[in-house]
C-alpha cells in the first residue's frame, strides 16, 4: 500500500509540475506565433429595425445600425438626416405586439401615441428597408 502511495504521490507531482514537457511547449509556442501572426477582424455587425424613443412613445420607420461596442448602436434614419444616434437594442411592445427595435438616445419633442413598431424591416442590398413598401 505504501508503493501504492508513493507512486501516486510521484505521479501527482509530475501533473502539477509547472513546466510543461518540451513538445507542449514546441506546439504552445507554434499555435501562439501562429494565431499572432494572422490579423482579427471580428465582423462589423449590422441590424435593420425600427427606431423608437421610448420616453416619449414614438415610433420612426425603419433604419439601420452598426454596433460600436456591446449593446451600443450608432442607428442612421432620414427622420434626422446624416447625423447618427446611439441606440440599444430592445423589444418593443404595444398591445401584446413586440418586435426588436433600436431605442435611440432621441429628444423627445412630442408625447406620440404608442404603435406597434414594423416587424418587417430587412436590409435589400445596403439599404435597410421596410417589407411594406413592397410591390404586391
Amino acid at each position: 500500500m505504501r508503493d501504492f502511495v508513493l507512486a501516486l504521490s510521484l505521479l501527482t507531482l509530475g501533473a502539477c509540475s509547472r513546466e510543461p514537457p518540451p513538445e507542449a511547449t514546441h506546439a504552445t509556442v507554434a499555435a501562439t506565433a501562429s494565431a499572432s501572426s494572422v490579423p482579427s477582424a471580428a465582423p462589423v455587425a449590422k441590424r435593420c429595425l425600427p427606431v423608437v424613443a421610448a420616453s416619449c412613445g414614438c415610433v420612426y420607420s425603419c433604419g439601420g445600425g452598426i454596433e460600436v461596442a456591446p449593446g451600443k448602436w450608432r442607428v442612421t434614419h432620414p427622420a434626422w438626416g446624416t447625423t447618427p444616434v446611439m441606440a440599444t437594442v430592445a423589444p418593443w411592445c404595444v398591445d401584446g405586439a413586440c418586435t426588436d427595435a433600436f431605442h435611440g438616445e432621441i429628444v423627445c419633442g412630442v408625447i406620440c401615441p404608442r404603435k406597434p413598431a414594423d416587424p418587417t424591416c430587412h436590409f435589400q442590398g445596403d439599404a435597410c428597408v421596410s417589407g411594406r413598401d413592397a410591390a404586391p
